[in-house]
């Protein structure tokens, strides 16, 4: 005969699960606008009544115990997880390339400020008026001012491209590095060994793989990154699961720990370099991660994220990059720094061979009568360095307006050669003028309208892959949420449902406490 209060129990049971799911319905609602929270849901298991005694008794027909809850589960999609943080590596790339890139389209404006464009011009113009009257003082005068104005705003585009890079470098730093991806690499660890020893005795943290969630979105936003679960093996009958992160270069397959359990390596910058690179402190190492990897320089390995941004701003070269040696050919501030000393030389240049108007100099580049020197002695001319020479500020008529002084010294040919060099075509090289070496081939004012389209390019190309990944991203999130978010909808359905169950499960407990009344204090009497 069956236990009588076996059916105590399966209703005893029946109560406490429908009080459970009622009980993870309203967590779910109650965190509906929780950033990061992942729907719970109850898993339920049927309790056989089968045993070894009942498999070798006589045949009998036994009712199974009712139920039990195994556990409180989350609902997550792990491929729409990956999805999102590759999406979202691209998404802190594009932000970070194109906010960096706006500064210095805000540094080379020349639509709504009076830049180098219109500096060039003037200086032309004030050409035009000293060759018509070579010998005016006053004219020389206006003319070494117009020069002047040209060599101040080339200093103070290279000094403010340079406070550019200063300020991405401190950003990438003590931001991005120390302040964000190390302590995001730390924190993950650490929520590991919480989580580890959780599910060593049995229980299950959602509150902490929510936590660790929003820590792997962080990091994904800062680097490509890949998350791998693995099952392992604690004891005889024990397996939980072993979460690892990885710098994942998807270019080269190589896979660089960050972090495995509670063990993590962390990132320092070395900033001093030119280019920049990134080092990691390892305290452990992948057993996939190939030898060859240098782990002192693995700034390579940043495919996508806001470091990569960071790293192609700061450390692209544009066309002077030797890619050979593995420099970013990225139009970054190194590029833009290199353009404008290109010009600066050439510029220079241009000016005082036209001004040595001695047939006997020997001395290349016109340095017997400079218009424009360093204001380094013996360093190369830069558009940091660049100045008008002491001679021509102590002397306005430094300026050679003929080279025939003697014989007709009012004439102003030589000014109409420097007017007309302003217009004519000039080869403009990144080292020895050599033909591998040749960057632009132009006018002064072709090469600043170039180089300005270069950069409005390449802030408009970087702004629809923002805009583009903006709504891939919000495409994968609005997905990830159907799954993992809160439906408030469906939560009230499930509350009736198990409401109603409890209602039965309460009911049924009536029904066997009335019949264990008859039982009891009714059967048996007799004559009564």
């Amino acid at each position: 005969m069956r236990p009588t209060f076996l059916s105590f129990q399966t209703a005893a049971r029946a109560l406490a699960a429908s009080q459970a799911a009622m009980d993870v319905a309203g967590n779910n609602i109650s965190n509906a606008n929780t950033e990061g929270y992942t729907r719970q849901r109850i898993d339920l298991n049927a309790i056989s009544s089968s045993g070894y005694t009942e498999r070798y008794s006589t045949s009998r027909t036994f009712v199974d115990a009712g139920v039990e809850v195994s556990r409180i589960s989350q609902i997550r999609d792990p491929f729409l997880d990956a999805r999102y943080r590759r999406e979202n590596a691209e998404n802190g790339k594009y932000n970070t390339i194109l906010s960096g890139l706006s500064d210095i389209e805000n540094i080379l404006d020349e639509a709504s400020t009076d830049g180098l464009m219109n500096e060039l011009n003037n200086f032309v113009s004030q050409l035009q008026a000293l060759s018509r009257e070579a010998t005016s003082q006053d004219l020389a005068l206006v003319t070494r001012t117009a020069a002047q104005k040209v060599t101040e705003i080339l200093n103070v585009y290279a000094i403010r491209i340079e406070e550019v890079r200063e300020q991405l470098i401190t950003d990438l730093t003590s931001v991005v590095i120390n302040k964000d991806f190390n302590s995001i690499v730390k924190n993950i660890a650490s929520l590991n060994k919480q989580i580890r020893a959780e599910e060593i005795y049995g229980n299950t943290p959602n509150d902490l793989y929510d936590a660790r969630n929003r820590l792997l979105d962080e990091l994904s936003q800062i680097a490509n990154i890949r998350v791998t679960v693995t099952p392992e093996k604690v004891s005889a009958d024990k397996t939980i699961d072993r979460l690892t992160v990885s710098l994942y270069d998807s270019r080269t397959g190589v896979s660089i720990g960050l972090v495995d359990n509670d063990a993590y390596n962390t990132l320092s910058v070395n900033g001093d370099k030119v280019p920049l690179t990134i080092s990691m402190q390892s305290s452990f190492i992948l057993e996939n991660t190939p030898d060859s990897v240098d782990l002192s320089d693995i700034t390579r390995y940043f495919s996508s994220g806001a470091i990569k941004g960071y790293l192609d701003l700061i450390n692209g070269n544009g066309v002077y990059a030797n890619t050979a040696a593995g420099e970013s050919s990225f139009r970054g501030t190194l590029f833009y720094t290199n353009a404008l000393d290109t010009f600066a030389a050439k510029f220079a240049q241009v000016f005082n061979d036209l001004n040595d108007i001695d047939p006997d100099d020997t001395v290349p580049g016109g340095d017997d009568a400079p218009l424009f020197t360093s204001n380094t002695p013996g360093q190369p001319i830069t558009a940091r360095t660049i100045r008008v020479s002491a001679q021509w500020m102590e002397d306005p008529s430094y300026i050679n307006t003929t080279q025939t002084p003697a014989e007709t010294p009012g004439k102003g040919d030589n000014v109409i050669r420097m007017i007309d060099a302003m217009n004519a075509e000039h080869k403009f090289y990144k080292g020895d003028e050599t033909p591998e070496n040749l960057v632009f081939t132009g006018s002064f004012n072709q090469y600043v309208v170039g180089l300005i389209g270069e950069l409005s390019l390449d802030v408009e190309l970087h702004k629809n892959f923002s805009e583009t990944s903006d709504a891939v991203l919000l495409d994968l999130y609005v997905k990830r949420e159907a799954i993992s978010g809160v439906n408030l909808d469906e939560e009230g359905i499930n509350l009736m449902t198990f409401q109603k169950s409890y209602s039965a499960a309460a009911r049924y407990l009536t029904v066997l406490d009335e019949a264990v009344d008859i039982i009891i204090n009714r059967m048996g009497r007799v004559g009564i």
